[in-house]
């Protein structure tokens, strides 16, 4: 993966005509403005917001029916499809949903998926790591720590930190996740901006802790300093969602040492 890899993940190109079809569907859809049985507007519905061609708004229905928003029957038409059937973990299906249709309930759900995911995935990779892997990992880490925090830089480092111990724990299956956390986890750094210098040496000593545990080759403490990591992570996003709605952070209260969470 390279570097603009990170910092923008895979998506249907929005400068396209086809991307803008896409993309004015998919939020559409993955919003609740067009809601599951909906028929899908045609090319002739969209040209008064966008110039939708005829190729470029074929394009962009199969491109969606790939990923299981809309279905086509017979005397039925080009319909949204129920939510159950939407590729949710797409990279794309996700991007939207989380610019578009983001609440605490869906993104408990994704920090949820992470926090199963990621600690066992560090675990293997300490244990498994090579001295390249390894590298990989540091070199990230020192690239966090001398980028300005919740900049673009800092979150490439971020991301290809995360991403050198999807590779070091040589699991195929837990790789076909890695999207998903990359996903995520640049969406949630996105909304932490406001966040101070103080604030960010926080999960910066926790991705030291873990890169020193993979180094050690401890896989337990590997996995504790993740599920650690994960756990932060989802009450900074939480306070940063629901600053930016204006809403109060119930429930979240003042952030628990790293040395309390692990006794739990």
């Amino acid at each position: 993966m390279n570097d603009e890899a990170f910092v923008r993940p895979p998506r249907a190109g929005s400068d396209s005509l086809f991307g803008q079809v896409t993309h004015r569907l998919a939020v559409a859809i993955v919003s609740g403005a067009l809601p599951a049985g909906a028929l899908v507007p045609n090319e002739d519905d969209l040209r008064a917001e966008i110039s939708a061609s005829r190729t470029a708004y074929r394009e962009a229905i199969r491109f969606l029916a790939g990923k299981g928003l809309i279905e086509a029957k017979p005397r039925s038409g080009t319909r949204v499809a129920p939510r159950a059937a939407w590729h949710l973990l797409d990279p794309d299906v996700l991007r939207w949903s989380l610019s578009s249709a983001a609440n605490e309930g869906f993104i408990r759900d994704l920090f949820e998926l992470r926090g199963l995911v990621e600690p066992g995935c560090a675990k293997i990779a300490a244990l498994r790591r090579t001295s390249a892997h390894l590298a990989r990992i540091e070199e990230a880490l020192e690239g966090m720590r001398v980028s300005p925090p919740y900049t673009e830089e800092a979150m490439r480092y971020d991301l290809a930190f995360h991403d050198a111990i999807f590779d070091a724990a040589g699991n195929a299956a837990i790789a076909a996740l890695k999207d998903v956390v990359v996903t995520t986890l640049l969406w949630s750094l996105r909304i932490q901006t406001e966040r101070t210098l103080e604030s960010f040496s926080i999960p910066l000593s926790d991705h030291r802790r873990l890169y020193e545990a993979i180094a050690r080759q401890d896989g337990d403490m590997a996995e504790m300093t993740s599920r650690i990591l994960v756990a932060d992570a989802l009450r900074d996003t939480l306070s940063a969602f629901l600053k930016s709605k204006g809403v109060p952070a119930p429930g979240l209260g003042e952030k628990p040492k790293a040395t309390e969470l692990a006794v739990k």
